[in-house]
């Protein structure tokens, strides 16, 4: 065989929870799972001693953007602001620091919550004082509030199309909501292939220092110009080339019908050539954030007459879930609010009703605040259900202030999913939170930030570490009908590995983002080694 690893740890995270201390690999694949003894009786190109380290399947994140973390990695990066003047006075430095003609002043990750001097969302009034000359677009953390200056808005509002979403943007302030903030893609600069594919082989190797090897990802809404064919073509090249090292599968995302269908149409299907980009579900959104109230509730917020966006009416979101699922695709729709969560299970539900059962793995995004009767309705349905626990530590401190005790003692419910009998699958939906899946891990099982210690927030809906574990492994695979192939450690899988420094299962809960990456591997070759 080409390789053994032993004396380790090694979790293979199957439905018996073996363990062993070596494991063979063999033209990618994992030929071999047993004892150092047994392993010394066989021949190897190259033997690794693990010194003890655990060995986990390779990490799977089950729903971000990779396109738009790369993008948003080479701008302003605005998570760690803390008030509106700093933006301005580092808009004010990024400008004098000098721009291409014609591009615009990009950034993403405020958080008004975080202001020390007005806790407001940004307008075109602060981001006039950075500049009037140059086009600026600053995107609040969670991707559904965005502020542009006074000239940014004039190419907005000139765009082909906005008259569709005029009811999103708020022209006096210059301040743009949910399918609205996209549009300001349009008018951007489209990048070349060539300039993905370099935001592609830049970001997938921050993803291996993380032991992820496979992502489930959202990226055809996800850069200037929206480009679908332009970014399959990019990734199917990079394939083509070897030098993809992360399996990507497409979350296939529209706004309308009709670019559904043209997808559809062109004879777009799940599945790819090779084993590293593949077509997965169609992805829709259904409503908003929580932190820019624009989640969909069926009661307004505390203190208010507003219960947040819809994304689509529901006879237009029944339209573009039977024409996905009628076409055999899977999907995947964003849905926050317990109203929104209801309409797409009411889409979801006549969809199948319609045109009969099939293993379709259907799925509910985020399932932050939920109806007291969905998870049975989904359980009813087989419909799974994506988390990212990762938000809990941003958002507990806010969400009864927004919804009340009651509201909130059903958010994050993840424990309670598991006990009406649903399958998770953990996600980050990077860059809105890191996608560091041990950091993910372990707010699962404390319910707390990092750094913190307490006894949890709704510390009933903590997760186990098996069973968050399960959640960025195996029940990972299980969504992208990739359970055959990757997310645990067994003859004939490929052989995906992330091998770390210690053990989850013998590390206090609150500790465990300490634990180090020593290596990743991919398809049995190490694409990250820090040793």
């Amino acid at each position: 065989m080409d390789k053994i690893y032993y004396n380790g740890n090694i979790r293979a995270m199957d439905a018996e929870g073996s363990v062993c201390s070596a494991i063979g690999i063999e033209e990618g694949r994992i030929c071999f799972l047993g004892s150092d003894e047994e392993a010394l009786g066989l021949d190897a190109a190259e033997r690794i001693d693990l010194a003890g380290k655990t060995v986990l399947p390779g990490l799977i994140d089950s729903h971000l953007h990779l396109l738009n973390y790369a993008f948003v990695k080479g701008s302003y990066r605005m998570g760690s602001a803390t008030s509106i003047a700093e933006i301005i006075e580092e808009g004010k430095r990024l400008i004098g620091a000098g721009l291409e003609e014609g591009v615009w002043l990009y950034g993403r990750g405020w958080n008004h919550d975080n202001f020390t001097d007005e806790q407001r969302f940004l307008t075109r009034f602060d981001l006039d004082q950075i500049s009037t000359e140059v086009p600026i677009l600053f995107i609040r953390n969670c991707g559904h509030v965005a502020a542009v200056n006074s000239l940014a808005c004039e190419k907005v509002l000139a765009s082909k199309g906005i008259e569709a979403y005029l009811d999103q943007i708020d022209v006096e302030k210059g301040i743009l909501t949910e399918a609205s903030v996209k549009s300001c893609y349009n008018v951007m600069a489209e990048p070349s292939v060539a300039r993905i594919k370099e935001l592609i082989l830049g970001a997938q190797g921050d993803f291996a220092k993380c032991g992820i090897t496979t992502i489930g990802s959202d990226n055809f809404l996800s850069l200037p110009g929206r480009n679908p064919y332009t970014i399959m073509q990019a990734f199917n090249e990079l394939e083509e080339e070897g030098a993809l090292t992360l399996r990507v599968q497409e979350q296939a995302s529209f706004t309308c019908c009709e670019d559904l269908a043209t997808f559809l149409d062109r004879g777009y299907r799940a599945g790819g050539k090779g084993d590293f980009y593949s077509i997965g579900p169609v992805k829709l959104f259904q409503d908003g954030s929580l932190g820019a109230r624009t989640a969909r509730m069926n009661e307004p917020y505390d203190g208010t007459d507003t219960c947040g966006t819809i994304v689509h009416p529901q006879e237009e979101l029944d339209e573009l879930v039977d024409l996905a699922y009628r076409s055999g695709m899977s999907l995947l729709v964003h849905a926050i609010g317990d109203k929104a969560s209801d309409m797409v299970m009411d889409s979801y539900r006549k969809a199948i009703d319609r045109h009969g059962r099939r293993d379709a793995r259907l799925a509910i995004n985020h399932l932050q605040l939920v109806s007291e009767d969905l998870f049975d309705r989904m359980k009813e349905y087989d419909i799974l259900a994506f988390i990212q626990p990762v938000f809990v530590a941003s958002d507990k401190g806010m969400v009864a202030g927004l919804v009340g005790e009651e509201r909130a003692g059903r958010s994050y419910a993840w424990k309670t999913m598991l006990d009406k009998g649903l399958i998770l699958c953990g996600g980050s939906d990077a860059p809105v939170e890191s996608f560091d899946v041990l950091e993910n891990v372990e707010i699962a099982l404390t319910r707390d930030k990092i750094g913190e210690c307490t006894e949890g927030w709704h510390p009933w809906e903590k997760l186990t570490i098996d069973e968050a574990l399960r959640a960025f492994t195996i029940d990972n695979a299980y969504g992208m009908f990739l359970e055959d192939k990757l997310g645990s450690l067994e003859i004939g899988k490929l052989a995906d590995l992330a091998i770390l420094s210690a053990d989850p299962y013998e590390t206090d809960s609150h500790r465990i983002h300490e634990i180090k990456v020593a290596r990743t591997v991919v398809g049995g070759k190490e694409v990250y080694v820090n040793e």
